[in-house]
């Protein structure tokens, strides 16, 4: 767990923890701990403790702890069990499901990684009142994106929806149809080879493109925030791309509006040129061109699209 957990989600779980539970606070909160160091200092705790290949290690907390922790024991012994107890939006209806652990490296995001399933997550949605309201819209940015990309996503009152209202039975429906939709496109395809998972990607080559630069340049942006603007970016691509037949210019412009109603950016965008540079070096990349996943309509997306840096150039001034 990190500080801010520990203090305001674990006292609701001690009652359940057996004797001679070990705990561990990660020193830093947020992207900061999804670092070598990090995994280090887990691996040597971990390590100091005894903790054999029958051990159990549960993250308490965010997607960055979720990532980072489910890295660590995927990692020790060569694979111990890891129960994931997510305590953010974020983390409920994405960073904990579908088995992707990782940390950032040499600036650049989740660029060391595993697939490897979490032995069971535990979402208590009661947690999520301990949210800051940023991270709360934060979180809506993954779970918009589900409801996007799946046919069965609904995205009616999505902008009503928060923590403290007072229809629990409504927020605990949406969670539960996003957690559902997510484990169902990891279930078909779960190491990503089948081209299926890619469409969880939606909005996250020029998202995470935008993280990179935002920690390289030390500005404050959520993963979110990030995704958001990326979904953004990623339907005005779709409009003008000839492989999404059912798009025509300001087709998306309702679904753009919402996204920037609930998930503002809070940062000024760098240029395409500056983004173009990250984009380069995602991970889904293949024989140095850039792929991006695209919409052709709610329920439609179309993974392994090759775009080019005129495609984003233009994505960008139509929507600044």
């Amino acid at each position: 767990m990190d500080r801010n957990t520990e203090k305001h989600c674990l006292p609701a779980l001690n009652a359940h923890l057996p004797p001679g539970t070990q705990f561990l606070q990660m020193a830093g909160v947020g992207e900061q701990v999804k670092s070598l160091e990090h995994a280090h200092a887990l691996w040597d705790s971990l390590d100091g403790l005894g903790v054999d290949r029958r051990g159990l290690i549960v993250p308490l907390g965010g997607g960055t702890i979720t990532d980072l922790a489910g890295f660590a024991a995927s990692t020790y012994l060569r694979g111990v069990a890891c129960w994931s107890i997510p305590t953010s939006l974020l983390a409920m209806v994405d960073a904990s499901i579908g088995g992707k652990t990782g940390i950032n490296f040499q600036g650049l995001k989740n660029r060391i990684g595993t697939f490897t399933m979490p032995t069971g997550v535990s979402i208590h949605p009661g947690f999520l009142n301990t949210l800051p309201e940023r991270e709360w819209r934060s979180g809506l940015a993954e779970h918009i994106k589900h409801m996007l990309i799946h046919a069965d996503g609904c995205l009616d009152g999505v902008e009503l929806l928060e923590p403290n209202g007072t229809d629990w039975t409504e927020l605990a429906k949406s969670l539960s149809l996003s957690v559902r939709i997510k484990s169902d496109i990891v279930k078909r395809d779960t190491t990503e080879t089948l081209g299926i998972r890619e469409h969880l990607n939606f909005g996250h080559t020029v998202g995470h493109a935008l993280e990179s630069w935002a920690l390289e340049t030390g500005q404050d942006v959520r993963h979110g925030e990030a995704i958001a603007w990326g979904m953004q970016i990623s339907l005005k691509m779709s409009e003008l791309h000839a492989d999404c037949p059912n798009l025509g210019a300001g087709s998306c412009d309702e679904i753009i509006d919402l996204l920037r109603k609930v998930v503002p950016l809070p940062s000024q965008v760098p240029s395409a040129e500056v983004l173009w540079k990250f984009m380069l070096t995602d991970k889904k990349n293949q024989s140095g061109t850039v792929h991006e996943v695209l919409l052709n309509g709610i329920g439609q997306p179309l993974s392994g699209i090759e775009i080019e840096f005129g495609a984003l150039e233009s994505a960008i001034a139509e929507l600044t």
